[in-house]
Order: C-alpha cells, then structure tokens, then sequence
C-alpha cells in the first residue's frame, strides 16, 4: 500500500490537475465501490478512470489487477492506447516511485496492450496475471476473447485470454450507451457470479470480474456517477460545458439525385463557412464534414478538391472513412494530429484543413474542429458529432445542419422516418444562443436530456437491437476450445452486438505469397493442396492487423467482380516465357496469376479454410452466390489482382497492391511481424540467420518425379513470443529439469504476488516443476533434434522435427507421469490433485475436454484412450467446481510461469553468446542417433 498526495499524483501521471469529479471518484475507487455508471459530458477527461484506476490500486484499493478499456468497433484512432503509454511513461519519474511500489512493478513497465489499431497484440497483459495491466481493444476483440473465441485467435490460445478477462478484471466500457448489448452481457457476467463460478469459488477464488460502463448519454442507470456543483464551478470545466456552439438547420433543397444534392450542398456550405471564418478570425479554420454515407463523403472530397484546384488553394482535405485497409486508417489518423484535428493539439495548419468523415470519426476519436457541416441522423450520433467541435471551449463554433429529409419508408420503415422527424424536434428544441441560431453547448444538451420526455429521446435515438441471453451452458459450450466443431456452440456476435440489421462484412488482405501449387513442366498444371495444408499455412503466417480492410460484403463482390474482369481479358497474351523462373529472385519465383488457379482463399475468423476462388469463378458466379459466400469471411487475395489505391478499394487500379510482405513490415511502422514468408529455390540453403529460424514450408514447384524446385518458407523470430505454445526451440538447448526448476520458481512468484494460500501455492509450483515430464521419452527428443549428451532437455536448436512425434503430445505423457509418481506437496486424494494433473493436461491448450493420444508408446491404444476419456470429464468436473473463467483462470496461471521461464532462456541467451561446448550440445544431429521410443518419462 503507498501513502501519497493524490492531486501531486494525478498531475505527475497525467499532466494536468483533476477535475474535482476525478477527485470524488478516486474516493469511491479506493474503497473498492465502483458506481453503476460514470456519465460525464465529452472532453472532461472520462479516459483519465485509467489513471484513477492505478492511483487506488496503488493505495491498496481492493480492485482487480487488469483493466480492460473497450472501445466501439468504429474506433480507428487508438488515442486510448496513446494515453495508457503516457501514464506509462510518466510513471518512471522519481516523484512517482512510491506508485510503482504500492504497484509492486519492481522495475518493470506497466505492461500494455492493444487488441485492435495501429497496435497488435504485443501480449504484454497475459505474462504475468499478478501484474497490473492495461488492455485496450473493441467490443468484437474483447468480447470474443471473454467469450472463449477471440477473433483472430487460434483455439488453444482461446482459454488462456478467456480466463484473463474472466478473472481479476475491470472492463471499463466507453461510450456504453452506443453498445448495449455488449453492456448488457458484461452486467450479467458480473451480477451472476453465482450462476458463472462453481462451489469451489470461494470469496477471493477465482479473483472477481467487475465492469464500469461510461457514457455521456447513458440512460436508465441506477445512481450514475455525475458532475456536481462542486464540479460546475471549475473554471475549466464551465468553459467546456458552455463551450459556444451555434446550431443551425437548412433543409435541402433536391431537383436531382439525392445523394448528389446532399454532397454538392455540404462542399458548397463548407467551403463557404471557411471563406467566411478565415475572413471574420484572420487565420484559417479547420471544418468538419460529417457524412452517413461513406459514398456521399468520396463525393465531398471530390468537390472541395475540384474548388480548391479552381481557386488554385493550399487547403487541405482528408477522407475518414471506414472501409480502409489499417495501414493507410493509420496515416490518415497521424494526419488529423499534423494538422490539429485532435483535441489539445498544438499545431496550427497555415492553410484552411477539410476532414470529411462518416462515422468513424464519430466514436473513440477525440476530434476537435473549429466548425462543423454535417447532414441529420439519430439523436445519439448527433451527440457524438456535436461533442467533436470545439471541445476545449475556445472561440465561437458554428454548426450546420443539412436536413436531407426524412429516409425512405421502404428502406427505413415507418419508426426510420419517426426517428428522423424526432432527433430534427430535439436540436430546435435547444436554447437560443446568443450568436444566433440554437445553443448546442454540453450544457444546453444536458439540460436538454433533463427536460425532455424519455420517450422523445427514444424515439429519436436508434433503437437498441435485440439480443439473446446468456446462459451458463452457453459459455460452457464455448468453453469447450479445444473441439474443432461442436453444434451446441453458437457465433458470439449475437451476444455482443444484438441481432443488427447492419449489412454483412467482409475483410480483405493482400499477399503474394499464397498456398499454391503447381507441376513443374511444360504445362505448369496446377496441383490441389489439402486443406489442412492451406490451414496450416494460414496459422503460420496469420494476418496481421495493418493489412487488413473491413467493408461492406456487396462492395467487395463488386469490386473483386471488376477485378477479375480486367485480368480475364488480359490473359489470352500470355506466353509461355512467363512462366519460367530461370534467372528469377524474390516475388519473381511466383508463377503468373491464371484463370483456373485460386486468386482468393476464404477464411473464417478462426483461421478455418472455408474455400478458393479462380478468376473464371469469380467472374462466372451469380453476384449472389458471391455475397453468400464472401460474408463474414476473410478473404487473401492475391497482390497482383491489385485494385487498392491509399487503402481503399479501387477497381480501376491494376498495379499489384503493396502488402505487408514488402520487406517484411520495415515500411509499415515501428512493430514489424515477427514472422514472414518468402519463397526459395530448391536447391538453396534455407536456414535463416539469427535470431530468425525456419518454422514451416511447402512446396509450391515441383517436378513430376517430386523434386521440390520452389517452396515457401515460414521463418519467425526466437526474441519474439509469436504463438501461444511456449515455443520448444531456443537460442541454445535446456535441459529439461533445468527449464522446469524455472518455470517452478515463476509459478510460485505468480502465486505469491497473488496471495494464494500455502496449499496452493505448492500445488502450483509442483505442476510446473513436472508439467513438461512427457518431453523426455525418445520419441520426443529425437523429434526435437535433441542431442544424447546431457538429455533429456525441455528446448533445443531444433529444426523440430514434427512427423517423427507422429500426433503424441508431451502433456499427454506428462499427466500420465504426474498419475504413476505423484505431484510432491500435493496429496493424491485432495482436490488440489485432480486440479494439478488437469492443468498439466491443458498447458498448451488442450484437454478442454480432448486431447490426442497418438505416438504414446507407453500405453496401447485402447488405455490411452481410456485415459483420454478420464481427463475429459475431469475437465467436466472442474469446470463445474469452478466455472469456465475460474477453471482457465488457473489454466492462464500456469500458462504464464511456462513462458516466463522460456522468456528467460532467450534473455540470458541475449546477454550471453554461447560458449563451444555450449554451442556443441546444442547442434542438430540426425534422428537415427537417438534411440527408439518407448522408455517412459520419469522426473
């Protein structure tokens, strides 16, 4: 517990003073008493409950270790992420080293993640659970991990973060009111403890799940957590709440397309607006355009760049549109920040700037304009735009609003057009301002929200989807990961965003390097690759988060549709020249996009291979086939099929798209993969250098008699966590018994950190020092290259050699092991022992409830399966005694130790070269010098 000035404190973390609503709310964190809701105006520093947050655990504050801020799925622009870092960085300062004790960092940084944004996962928050961390992501990240099925996540990582999220965790949900169902499902997990943990929960096991929804216009709370007099009275936060902005409402006027109309008329009043406050203020003004359609803004965009190359002006526009591959989403944010569009920014553009947004810049961007345009939608979006427009109270904003007319009622229905009629009845049911037109200032709106009839604001607001409910044999089915299909196992969308009318998504990425391959002869026929190798494939080089672009599924069927026709009619002048290799490097090993080879792979979110499509199917099958089968995928095409022009769908682009694979991410920011994949010559070495090693391969040409002419080569960092297995290859070999000495020694520091009591902590610690026991029988070691001297051993140099294991899995060998010998410290008859050999059984994922018995050589068949069966419904029975997060919450306990030790051997190998006899230990040597399987492993 640490003893400090919480003001002093809260300037040093953040940079600023706290508002006294700050103050008050920190009193009430200490205490460990979170309110129903905290509803606090835009722009008065909701995002600072992070920093709250560190400052009570600090004080000994009875709070959960993790804090998970989440985000609506429209946010692009991970400000959150950047104010996480900042407290970070602060956090090193001497004036705050009491905090960093009372955090018990002991040295370490503040660890941070990011689920979703210019940010992949760095998995910082899962390697140690005792830690404090900041996590931060969308509903879809966050809730499909919560909900045992993280999006993007492979299923034996899937418990591991379930059981983080599930356990020990503070979701703290921005902008609730925009997603209910999400909010919704958190109270349930939170209220229902009861219905969620089993009898084995006791008060402080497993640690509890809390949440704190924060909203500007959340509705229907119980005792939300609001501003007060008090607060009023701050000189700062009257400016913000009386921040001056004078509304006014123009209808269009059409004699043509609607959409046309409505995009000359928002270029024309925002061109004129700036003309006029350049004129009226002396310097030139930054105008927000906001848009419903994404195809009214391209629209805007054309228009005001069309007067600006007339009027021969230095303005500048920028598009923020949703539909946008992430790398590019990227460059546009950093834009907004050069030329001062985020709130608190410094820079003052010397020409007038354009952003021209939909509704991505409606949510989780802290925008801030000098003056808006905008067209009318729902009640609670109006909300949004009004609040990014001058946020911090400085100078006179004028906002326009163009009233395009109520929707059709054969798109929108009757409550469509009552909706619009309402949200146009509450904006002229603002005050009067005195600069003319209505008072829009977060005051006038508060009072607004105070004064009006609920069901006005109802029906003025989109309506809330409905959702199904959550049920204890709903999360225990997810829970059960490690079965590749299971009926009774439903998508999670429905749980996290209702049952929406929005329309199917698709996500798009470009690579050239694809699961392909062909004969090499004369005839370059293509060869059918399984399935499981396309799976395989995809698993070793997943997708990483930059590359990807998320649009509406019509849009990428017409496109891909567009595409495919170019390239169709471009084929017939091929010649055979093109297919050959001699001389060729790099990319240029490729063999040439062709009309019967797929150019597109379709993926779910879990890296399952759904299908291929070849040009002569895309162009050939009906436009609603291609909807059918494109929606909700995820879809790799080949680079060369192109159409992306400053990441946004472009069929009139031909050149090949510029992919990640473009010297492996170096041009892509800071973050570069820790992976890659380039194809090789067959007769060429293709053992990489340091730290990089060679994971996976396929063959992509080869001869009729099965010489491999090219293949494609997986490489992955050794200084990189890149999966969830701790990885069985290392800078140098480790013994076994060494590796399992430290991974002991981790578990215990975990359980330590967290309090468990003196009987688990042994449990714990005993599991660690046994749970890789199965490594040591012959199969394994020779499978990992591992040499005879000074065996058995836990990591080698590799290459691993997987087909030798022939499917047997060392947990399996390990629970076997822990069965015949016994756990020391740890009673046979206890509970703590059938908890022990299931968490030995699940460290890699597996056991949840199956796990393979193939290449035992210790058991026949039919009693391995019997054991199989036993550590099936072991899970079963834990999972009721504990609950699905409880149960992977130990799980992630264990989980972490054994990658925290592997972590160590890479850093004491960082710091210190092997020596000869080190490194003569370490090398391969051929399989044959190892002998049989069939010794059992032993301790």
């Amino acid at each position: 517990m640490a003893r400090f000035n919480f003001d002093a404190a809260f300037e040093a973390l953040t940079g600023h003073p706290p508002f006294p609503w700050q103050r008050r709310l920190f009193g009430e964190l200490s205490c460990g008493k979170l309110p129903s809701a905290v509803d606090i105006p835009t722009g008065l520093g909701k995002t600072a409950v992070m920093a709250l947050w560190l400052l009570a655990r600090a004080g000994g504050a009875p709070l959960p270790r993790r804090l998970v801020y989440v985000v609506d799925r429209r946010a692009v622009v991970d400000q959150a992420t950047a104010f996480a870092e900042t407290l970070r960085e602060n956090l090193e300062c001497a004036e705050l080293e009491p905090i960093r004790q009372g955090l018990r960092l002991d040295g370490r940084s503040l660890p941070i993640s990011t689920l979703r944004g210019r940010y992949r996962d760095n998995r910082e928050w899962q390697e140690n659970p005792a830690a404090p961390a900041i996590v931060v992501g969308t509903v879809d990240m966050v809730g499909s991990r919560l909900l045992f099925s993280g999006y993007g996540v492979s299923r034996r990582m899937r418990p591991y973060e379930a059981g983080l999220m599930g356990c020990d965790t503070l979701v703290v949900l921005d902008e609730a009111h925009l997603a209910r169902p999400f909010h919704r499902l958190l109270q349930t997990i939170e209220k229902k403890r009861s219905v969620f943990s089993g009898p084995a929960a006791g008060p402080g096991l497993p640690p509890l799940f809390r949440m704190l929804p924060l909203s500007a216009t959340l509705c229907g709370e119980e005792e939300p957590f609001r501003l007060n007099d008090e607060d009023r009275e701050n000189g700062i936060v009257r400016k913000r709440l009386n921040a001056v902005k004078a509304l006014s409402i123009e209808d269009l006027e059409s004699g043509g397309k609607q959409d046309d109309a409505l995009a000359e008329a928002l270029a024309e009043r925002a061109w004129r607006l700036v003309q006029e406050e350049t004129e009226a203020a002396g310097k030139p003004p930054r105008i927000t355009i906001y848009c419903n359609w994404r195809t009214v803004a391209e629209k805007v965009e054309a228009g005001l760049k069309k007067r600006i190359k007339e009027e021969e002006s230095e303005a500048r526009v920028i598009l923020f549109v949703g539909g946008r591959r992430v790398h590019e989403r990227e460059e546009a944010a950093r834009d907004l920040e050069t030329y001062g569009l985020i709130a608190g920014s410094d820079a003052a553009p010397s020409a007038p700037v354009f952003l021209v947004a939909t509704s991505a810049g409606e949510v989780g961007v802290d925008l801030d304009a000098d003056h808006m345009v905008c067209d009318l939608v729902a009640w609670e979006r109006m909300v949004q735009r009004l609040g990014r427009v001058n946020r911090r109270g400085v100078g006179e904003a004028r906002v326009l609003v163009i009233d395009q007319g109520p929707p059709e009622e054969k798109t929108s229905g009757k409550d469509g057009i009552a909706r619009h009629k309402a949200a146009r009845k509450l904006l002229e049911a603002l005050p009067r301002a005195e600069t003319g037109g209505y008072d829009a200032s977060p005051a006038a709106l508060s009072r607004l929200r105070e004064e009006a009839d609920a069901g006005e604001i109802e029906t003025a607001s989109t309506p809330m989807p409905l959702y199904p409910a959550l049920s204890r044999p709903l999360v225990d089915a997810w829970a059960l990961t490690s079965l590749a299909e299971h009926t009774g196992r439903p998508e999670v969308a429905p749980w996290l965003r209702g049952w929406v009318d929005d329309e199917p998504q698709t996500t798009v990425a470009w690579r050239h390097c694809l699961p392909l391959r062909f004969e090499s002869d004369g005839s370059h026929a293509p060869i059918e690759v399984p399935k499981s190798k396309i799976e395989a494939f995809f698993e070793n080089v997943p997708l990483q988060t930059e590359e990807l672009l998320e649009t509406e599924t019509w849009r990428v069927v017409d496109w891909l549709r567009k595409r495919a026709r170019k390239l169709l009619r471009a084929l017939h002048k091929r010649t055979e020249a093109d297919f050959s290799t001699d001389g060729a490097t790099g990319f240029d090993l490729l063999q040439p996009i062709r009309r019967d080879v797929p150019v597109a792979f379709l993926l779910d979110h879990g890296g399952k291979r759904e299908a291929e499509l070849n040009l002569d199917e895309v162009h050939g099958l009906p436009v609603k086939e291609l909807n059918r089968r494109l929606a909700g995928r995820r879809v790799i095409v080949d680079a060369r099929l192109g159409g992306v022009e400053n990441g946004l769908l472009d069929d009139s682009r031909g050149e090949p798209a510029p992919t990640i694979e473009d010297n492996w991410g170096e041009a892509w920011g800071e973050d570069s993969p820790a992976i890659r994949v380039r194809p090789a010559r067959g007769d060429e070495s293709t053992e990489p250098e340091a730290p990089w090693h060679k994971t996976f391969e396929m063959s992509y040409l080869v001869l009729p008699e099965g010489e491999v002419q090219i293949q494609l080569v997986v490489e992955k960092r050794y200084d990189v966590e890149t999966d969830e297995e701790t990885p069985s290859m290392a800078p140098k070999a480790q013994p076994l018994n060494e590796h399992q000495a430290w991974a002991a020694d981790e578990a215990m520091r975990i359980a330590e950190e967290i309090g468990l009591s003196e009987g688990d902590r042994a449990m714990l610690a005993a599991v660690a020092r046994h749970h890789d026991d199965g490594k040591a029988v012959p199969r394994w070691q020779r499978a990992s290259n591992a040499d005879r001297k000074g065996g058995p051993y836990a990591k080698t140099t590799g290459p691993f050699n997987r087909h030798v294991l022939n499917g047997y899995r060392h947990e399996f060998g390990s629970v076997l092991d822990a069965q015949r010998h016994g756990l020391d410290g740890t009673e046979r008859s206890g509970p703590r022992f059938e908890l022990a050999l299931h968490l030995i059984a699940a460290h890699h994922g597996n056991a949840r409830p199956v796990i393979g018995v193939e290449g035992c050589d210790s058991l026949p068949p039919t009693a391995a399966a019997r054991e199989a069966h036993e550590i099936a419904t072991r899970f079963a029975r834990l999972q009721r005694r504990w609950g699905p997060w409880g149960l992977a919450w130990w799980e992630a306990l264990l989980r972490a130790a054994d990658q925290r030790a592997s972590r160590r051997l890479k850093e004491e190998a960082a710091r210190k070269p092997m020596g000869k006899r080190e490194q003569a230990s370490s090398e391969s040597v051929t399989q044959r010098d190892l002998p049989t399987a069939g010794a059992k492993g032993t301790h």
